[in-house]
């Protein structure tokens, strides 16, 4: 009986670790699936579409109308999208300058005409109503 003390003992410690591994991987999921979706709206060249989804801090920020330009702006010299690879995705609760919530840090490496190199930095967050939106797009 004394042996499986240790044991129990770990499990009740290992439990609650992998439920919040496995809210970690469903919100991970969540975020990279409303970033591709995104990035669908941003690679058709719609600006004001791919705005209109994002989320509440990214329309706050920045027009429809200065976003499309952006967008435009940024693209344009990049060339057409060869390829975007899923580099990795990191699910956390803060973000520097941001409130405390749930956001999903995802890079991709992406390969344009012009510009083979390219690192996208998209970041979501879990809006009010629980949907995942992006609220921040960054080409380097």
């Amino acid at each position: 009986m004394k042996q499986l003390a240790p044991i129990a003992l770990a499990m009740m410690f290992a439990m609650p670790v992998a439920a919040v591994h496995a809210q970690e991987t469903e919100h991970t999921k969540a975020g990279v699936a409303a970033a591709e979706e995104w990035l669908k709206l941003a690679d058709s060249g719609n600006g004001v579409e791919s705005w209109r989804s994002a989320g509440t801090v990214f329309r706050s920020a920045v027009t429809a109308e200065q976003w499309n330009g952006m967008l435009a702006g940024a693209r344009a010299p990049l060339g057409e999208l060869k390829s975007r690879t899923l580099a990795n995705a990191r699910y956390t609760r803060t973000l520097p300058g941001a409130p405390e919530a749930d956001y999903v840090v995802i890079q991709y490496g992406a390969v344009y005409a012009n510009r083979p190199g390219v690192t996208e930095t998209v970041v979501t967050s879990r809006e009010a109503e629980g949907g995942w939106k992006v609220i921040t797009y960054l080409i380097q």
